[in-house]
């Protein structure tokens, strides 16, 4: 099934398990950053690896970077592209922007928010309205 065939239903779900790990929301930070160019799976999870171990690009080798790259590999990677968030090539391991990926990078810049609003499945005039009365 492609994105365009699927129901507003099942593109919410996509997304929101896509948007539900760390990982995969940096992912689609960095490829969001650099939309026009291929990114190797190695960069990705030297930055990722570089991020939770809170140590430099330089420093981030080793058992944490192999289980990031083997992680995004196998898991992480392909889940962003069955939500058309990114387009992986396995065979190149690189990973370029999909068609999705402003959306995905919207949703992570907003954060919780808008995933409460999209899981309740109220409208946002419905959010605000709500918000208001609480204020």
């Amino acid at each position: 099934m492609t994105y365009a065939d699927m129901n507003e239903e099942c593109v919410l779900s996509t997304l929101h398990h896509a948007l539900r790990a760390t990982r995969r929301r940096i992912v689609i930070s960095v490829v969001a950053d650099t939309p026009d160019a291929p990114i190797s799976v190695r960069e990705i999870a030297r930055q990722i690896a570089a991020h939770e171990e809170n140590v430099s690009l330089e420093q981030a080798t080793g058992e944490p970077y192999r289980n990031v790259y083997n992680a995004l590999s196998q898991t992480h990677l392909p889940t962003l592209a069955e939500a058309d968030i990114i387009i992986y090539n396995r065979d190149r391991q690189i990973v370029m922007a999909g068609r999705q990926i402003m959306v995905a990078k919207m949703m992570v810049a907003l954060g919780p928010p808008v995933v409460q609003i999209l899981q309740l499945n109220i409208s946002l005039s419905e959010a605000v309205q709500r918000q208001s009365v609480i204020e």
